[in-house]
């Protein structure tokens, strides 16, 4: 009797032990990722717009990138080298400018732009390197962003994620789908 009493108390002790690892774990993993929508598709032009969605954008993650989508994008040319600068499929060259205000104010200006695609979907990534791997505790309130041209844009997606945690190490926001 007394022996079982032990070998129940132990699988209990265990299982608790066990349950408590796994949710620090997915909390942890949780914690480490923000995805969310900015805005839901603008029209961008020389002058600056800002954008303030209703919850603020975290670093959450050791990356953290803006993604625009962009219709009409050739990301590549025919030999799959990147556009410089980039150009829309009637031919059209554009540059987007923006950045990020933290509710203390300071300014990250997203300086780092290239284009991906997923299928049926082109987009810009706009980053600063000192979003990657550096801070976790950024807070922004807005983004403010611009074009060289008038530019009708759809979604604009904040994500913060830990690479090692995709297979590609690269983000895929589900609100690009």
């Amino acid at each position: 009797m007394k022996l079982r009493c032990k070998l129940i108390t132990g699988s209990v002790i265990v299982a608790v032990i066990a349950l408590s690892v796994w949710l620090l774990f997915y909390c942890e993993v949780f914690s480490s990722y923000q995805e969310l929508l900015v805005s839901p598709g603008i029209t961008l032009t020389t002058q600056w717009l800002e954008l303030k969605p209703a919850t603020p954008m975290k670093t959450a993650g050791d990356w953290s990138e803006l993604f625009i989508e962009v219709p009409g994008l050739v990301p590549c040319d025919e030999h799959g080298f990147p556009y410089e600068p980039f150009r829309l499929d009637d031919g059209a060259r554009f540059e987007v400018e923006g950045y990020l205000t933290t509710d203390k104010g300071e300014k990250v200006y997203l300086d780092e732009i290239s284009a991906g695609e997923r299928p049926g979907k082109a987009y810009l990534n706009m980053s600063n390197k000192d979003l990657d791997w550096k801070k976790r505790d950024y807070r922004f309130r807005t983004v403010t962003l611009r074009s060289n041209r008038v530019l009708t844009i759809g979604k604009v997606v904040w994500v913060s994620y830990d690479p090692r945690t995709t297979k590609d190490g690269m983000a895929h926001p589900d609100l690009l789908e």
